[in-house]
């Protein structure tokens, strides 16, 4: 029988994974109390229909189930797990904050495409999501990884609906945009 404690070990604890978790947060709430348009923009939802509403709750009902969770699951320190897990998350956290920075630098009313928008349409989610598994792997976490694919699938319907709403406002700009610029990173 394969052993799985070593994966699924739930204890609170000061050095574990709310740290990497709940600094991606903290990263979004300074972003947006530095630049208090560009955070106005950002958290706009007054276009949502029914269905993205829908999905937006999923998705930050599961967000607060995975930092809720990370506060109970410690990392695997002086393992390669955290090792890994580690490399990862501080290359997405690095990536994630220049995405709010090439958000910041264009101006409202646009498509946004320079800075790491010019890989990704979407460098924000991408990240987060990237540096949340970073800190599942770097854990050794089945629990987080039970909540972050369906905070990832949620979100990702939430981002389809932000996609046609960006159609629908900035028009062919935008679908030109869409046309060469992958939805996450090398991920269409």
């Amino acid at each position: 029988m394969l052993d799985l404690s070593f994966f699924t070990t739930l204890k609170l604890g000061w050095l574990n994974a709310w740290i990497p978790a709940f600094g991606m947060v903290v990263i979004q709430f300074v972003y947006m109390a530095l630049f208090r348009e560009v955070g106005k923009r950002a958290v706009d939802t007054s276009w949502y229909t029914p269905r993205d509403k829908f999905w937006a709750m999923v998705s930050t009902f599961l967000q607060i189930v995975l930092l809720v969770l990370s506060i109970f699951v410690p990392f695997k320190l002086g393992t390669a797990w955290f090792l890994i897990g580690s490399t990862i998350f501080a290359l997405s956290f690095a990536a994630f904050i220049w995405s709010f920075h090439s958000y910041g630098i264009d101006p409202a009313g646009k498509t946004i495409k320079s800075g790491i928008y010019r890989w990704s349409r979407n460098p924000m989610y991408f990240f987060f999501f990237a540096g949340m598994f970073g800190t599942c792997i770097a854990s050794a976490s089945l629990w987080l990884l039970i909540v972050i694919v369906p905070f990832v699938i949620a979100t990702h319907f939430t981002i389809l609906g932000e996609e046609r709403y960006c159609a629908q406002t900035y028009g062919k700009e935008y679908l030109e945009y869409k046309a060469k610029t992958p939805r996450y990173l090398l991920i269409r």
